[in-house]
């Protein structure tokens, strides 16, 4: 997939942050010990559906959308030490870890960090400092422990949309 702009990674981080939610769109090693993610943006549908679940019917319900109105990020670790995908209904939030960001994490202080540590010989002094990432989707978290931080590129540019709860300003990355 071509790219269609690099930025400096705070800058992305803080921008994918904005959003309201995102997708994982894609996962896979395109060498070895080589971490690709593509993260999409998605949002609340601006149209109501009729939602059932169970016996139960909502209506009103607005479903969580990824489209040509949103962003697309490629998330690339150059190397990692290990990483993680959890069912994101599986995943309780520990008030006891430490990290910066809301979708795009950066954390201190971890359960998959200790483990990292505990389950294999890495360490802040070989490979060198640890660091942690998570990315938070709608359905899958993504953890990270890598010894650099990742490359990431837009991937698709959000085309402008009609309504207005576009939920960002893409005046900000040009």
């Amino acid at each position: 997939m071509p790219g269609v702009g690099r930025f400096k990674v705070m800058e992305l981080v803080e921008q994918i942050n904005a959003h309201a939610y995102l997708y994982l769109a894609e996962i896979g090693e395109p060498e070895d010990n080589v971490l690709r993610l593509v993260i999409e943006e998605a949002r609340a549908s601006s149209e109501p559906e009729e939602m059932k679940i169970g016996d139960v019917v909502l209506a009103g319900a607005r479903p969580i959308i990824s489209d040509d109105t949103c962003y697309a990020y490629e998330v690339l670790f150059g190397s990692y030490v290990a990483y993680s995908v959890r069912n994101e209904s599986y995943t309780p939030e520990d008030k006891s870890e430490e990290y910066v960001g809301r979708l795009f994490r950066v954390y201190s202080k971890s359960h998959f960090l200790d483990y990292v540590r505990t389950a294999t010989f890495a360490s802040d002094e070989y490979p060198g400092k640890l660091n942690h990432y998570e990315i938070v989707c709608e359905n899958h978290i993504l953890d990270v422990v890598s010894v650099g931080e990742p490359d990431i590129t837009i991937v698709r540019r959000a085309r402008q949309r009609h309504a207005p709860d576009c939920g960002h300003e893409d005046s900000h990355v040009n």
